[in-house]
């Protein structure tokens, strides 16, 4: 089925679906104009029309439209809602073209004729009359007139005033400005043989031009009401108006779903409570009616009048178990099943295929809105929907009565009114049972929070509304800043094997259980933290969890891994002896961070590897889970309820423990040192530096800055290094920063011969700026360039994680980095350039790794 959406040069928006062997065909116009836009001197105007455009035109007299189209099997009919109206004609599919002709002509060329006026204004009147004398139309008028606002509250059908009174004139300037092309959406559907045929058929015809309507919002009366009217009938029918999100919203399909597990079908709660089991009521149903900016909820009740207090109870009763349970997994994917089925079995009718995408556009202007609501219901967990319920009933509550004429409404209106006040206090103490975590949010970015799961036990979560991916970081205190010469390297092989197997689970079933789900989990370790982190698609967070805590929790690192690791480590450290580029920055590392841990190889050294044993890591990694703080990280498009109840595994076996205050270890950094290196190589390796900050300081902060204006091809260091003098391919500033201390500096590589010409370039580009400063439009330049590489730097998933994880893990702040880039933007230019002048006045140390002159 190919499916193609383009605008005529008759400006009319159209939509081709082609589905080849089709027998049936049909074709629809639809239009976002209906009742909801309607002036109270034309209540029932947008109905009206629907009759009228069926009164004939030039072309087509008469009843010669419904004729023409009869005579060949087909079916013409038209509904009309508050925010839409729909004509179509289902046909033959060889009698397609024929059909696209009869619709076009009947929509662009009405007469509303004065002689087709009259009788149809008493024909709607009747249709009128016919709604008043049925107890279900009824009601709803009388649920619009008391719950509903604006133009929603006035039934469709319009008033026996406005009926009998509609003139030509009004029908003529209600179609001009609301039935217009920029409102109107034509679907062509079926076996499309020749669509540049039908494409020129649709080109002859021409709807009136206008701007796009605005539809009003969609809210109920803000006070709940308790209304009782009477009626010919012969039991009770209560309903409950809540008011709904719109349809399309992250709330929306969430809140539908939850009242469908609610009320919908046999074996929801309310039915099996109030009907099958109780027989309390003759029936009961859920729903939710979207409008194009808001909705209501409907629950519906029909019993008998002697039943309505007993039912009430019921109903009080076993709302207030599924919300304080929550429903069950099965009893969500059953509902969820339904949608998912119901977009298949479309399918089966092009015409019923064809609605669908015209209610999208009708409802949202999206003809694609219907798959992205089910596509949302489909992503919701079971938590979500359970939290949703609560949402729901902790809004008021309208309540509507339909009661035997012989019934006593005091009587009535007083027990809803008890019911109302119960009603409305029943989410209290179950909303504050699932906010029991400290939470702080962020003030920077709304989709993120941190809880407090226990003390020293943290969750970070961020929403990501946009991909139906998920990360999942655990971070826990160790790494370089934790190691002596004695078990360097430690952390980093804790790390790696951390991911190769748990419990029962070996190695190749925990690889093949990712792959299958496109999944991927490994370890990692750094400076001052190390940890676990998952990747993989949110339909599969639930069964990659498991993986996740066992190979947190328990992870087996099983000894033949433990030996290919620890030669896999032997290697790259022989590997790095031939590298130059590793050995000018080991060097660096060793000046810089003198007698700081920071100094060694996060790989380890030959010495320390030898020694290190399975057992070590199994110790180390258990005395860690024991008392390191732990910070997990999850950002992804799950709810947050759904994702603390996925990680219960994990923060059950994780104990309280006692945040420790910041490792400080003794550091004596160099200045002025000249390390000449001799290796046979056509390059050398140089490193112009000196010793740095720790993070979270003020000039820290001003190195950023320094290291956006050195970087990047339009920067005077690219410029005067490279371009101008042709010393290098590559030529970069380098600013590394940790929590206990940091250095910065230029790196180059270059030709042997240019050794000494690449130093006084770049300590000649480092004078200028440390005599001049900068300008203050460059000053301005570089705050924009890093709020534009800010955004450019964090958009994934794990840009995230790692952007919230480590300033929370080590006490900065959750908004520690949005802070930091606040400070920025208010930093003084003259106070910049002082820094400059300091720093910048130093004893560098010069690294050179190269063949020696």
């Amino acid at each position: 089925m190919k499916i193609e959406q383009k605008i005529l040069s008759n400006n009319l928006n159209t939509l081709f679906i082609n589905s080849p062997g089709s027998a049936c065909a049909s074709v629809q116009i639809w239009f976002r104009a209906g009742s909801a836009l309607e002036k109270p001197k034309d209540l029932g105007i947008a109905h009206f029309l629907e009759h009228m455009f069926f009164k004939g035109t030039q072309k087509r007299p008469g009843a010669q439209i419904a004729r023409d189209v009869e005579s060949y099997g087909g079916e013409v009919n038209a509904f009309t809602s508050f925010d839409y109206t729909c004509y179509y004609i289902n046909t033959p599919n060889h009698k397609l073209e024929k059909t696209v002709d009869i619709l076009m002509d009947m929509v662009t060329n009405p007469l509303f004729e004065q002689d087709e006026l009259t009788p149809e204004r008493e024909v709607v009147f009747e249709e009128y009359r016919r709604s008043l004398d049925n107890p279900s139309q009824f009601n709803f008028f009388q649920l619009q007139k008391n719950c509903f606002t604006k133009n929603y509250k006035y039934p469709i059908l319009g008033t026996e005033k406005t009926i009998k009174s509609f003139t030509r004139e009004q029908l003529i300037e209600f179609r001009k400005e609301n039935y217009n092309s920029s409102n109107a959406l034509l679907i062509v559907s079926g076996d499309i043989h020749n669509e540049s045929k039908l494409t020129n058929l649709i080109e002859r015809y021409k709807l009136p031009a206008g701007k796009e309507t605005k539809f009003p919002a969609f809210k109920l009366k803000p006070e709940p009401q308790v209304n009782v009217h009477k009626k010919d009938v012969n039991q009770v029918t209560v309903t409950l108006n809540i008011q709904a999100p719109e349809y399309i919203s992250d709330e929306g399909p969430i809140e539908d779903l939850a009242l469908n597990c609610l009320a919908y079908g046999e074996i929801s709660p309310l039915y099996k409570r109030l009907v099958s089991q109780s027989h309390l009521a003759s029936g009961i149903s859920g729903s939710t009616m979207f409008f194009n900016k808001g909705g209501s909820h409907f629950i519906r009740l029909a019993l008998p009048e002697d039943n309505l207090q007993a039912a009430l109870n019921e109903f009080l009763k076993t709302l207030k178990e599924s919300l304080s349970k929550g429903f069950q997994e099965d009893e969500v994917l059953r509902i969820k099943n339904q949608y998912v089925a119901s977009k298949i079995y479309e399918r089966e009718s092009i015409e019923s295929f064809a609605f669908t995408l015209g209610h999208g556009f009708a409802q949202s202007g999206d003809i694609h809105c219907e798959e992205e609501f089910i596509q949302q219901i489909k992503n919701t967990s079971r938590v979500s929907v359970s939290k949703a319920l609560i949402d729901i009933f902790s809004k008021p509550a309208h309540i509507n009565a339909q009661i035997p004429k012989k019934s006593d409404s005091e009587k009535v209106k007083k027990q809803l009114e008890a019911f109302q006040v119960k009603l409305s206090n029943i989410t209290t103490s179950i909303k504050q049972k699932t906010s029991k975590f400290k939470q702080v949010e962020s003030k920077f970015d709304p989709e993120v929070k941190v809880l407090e799961i226990k003390k020293g036990v943290k969750l970070v979560y961020r929403k990501n509304k946009v991909s139906p991916t998920f990360v999942l970081h655990a971070y826990l205190k160790g790494g370089l800043a934790y190691e002596s010469q004695i078990n360097n390297g430690i952390y980093h092989f804790t790390s790696k094997l951390l991911t190769y197997g748990y419990g029962k689970t070996g190695f190749e079933e925990l690889k093949n259980e990712l792959e299958k789900k496109s999944a991927y989990m490994h370890g990692f370790s750094g400076k001052n933290a190390y940890g676990i982190n998952l990747h993989g698609l949110s339909e599969n967070f639930e069964g990659l969890v498991k993986h996740f805590a066992g190979s947190l929790l328990k992870p087996s690192f099983p000894n033949q891994y433990f030996k290919i690791e620890k030669e896999l480590a032997k290697r790259q450290l022989l590997i790095q002896k031939e590298d130059p580029v590793k050995i000018c920055f080991t060097n660096l590392n060793q000046t810089v961070f003198n007698k700081h841990p920071y100094s060694m190889d996060i790989i380890g050294n030959e010495k320390s590897l030898k020694k290190i044993k399975r057992s070590s890591l199994i110790d180390l990694h258990q005395e860690r889970l024991n008392k390191s703080e732990v910070t997990l990280v999850y950002c992804g498009s799950d709810e947050l309820e759904n994702v603390i109840e996925k990680l219960q595994p994990i923060f059950k076996e994780l104990t309280p423990r006692n945040p420790k205050s910041k490792l400080k270890n003794k550091i004596d950094p160099q200045f002025g040192r000249h390390i000449n290196i001799d290796f046979e190589r056509e390059q050398t390796h140089i490193f112009i530096g000196r010793p740095s900050f720790q993070v979270g300081t003020t000039e820290d902060l001003y190195l950023k800055m320094l290291t956006s204006y050195l970087s990047g091809q339009s920067s005077e260091l690219f410029v005067d290094v490279r371009d101008r003098k042709g010393l290098c391919y590559a030529v970069q500033p380098l600013h590394h920063t940790a929590l206990e201390a940091g250095y910065w500096g230029i790196y180059i590589g270059a030709g042997n011969e240019k050794t000494q010409k690449a130093i006084d370039a770049i300590l000649g580009v480092v004078n200028k700026l440390r005599d001049r400063g900068l300008s203050k439009r460059e000053f301005n330049r570089i705050k924009n360039m890093i709020d534009g590489q800010n955004l450019l730097n964090i958009q994934t998933n794990d840009d995230y994680a790692n952007f919230y994880a480590i300033p929370v893990l080590h006490h900065l702040g959750l908004d520690y980095q949005h802070i930091s880039f606040e400070k920025i933007r208010n930093f003084n230019h003259d106070d910049f350039n002082r820094f400059l002048k300091r720093f910048l006045t130093t004893d560098w140390n010069i690294i050179q790794v190269g063949k020696q002159n």
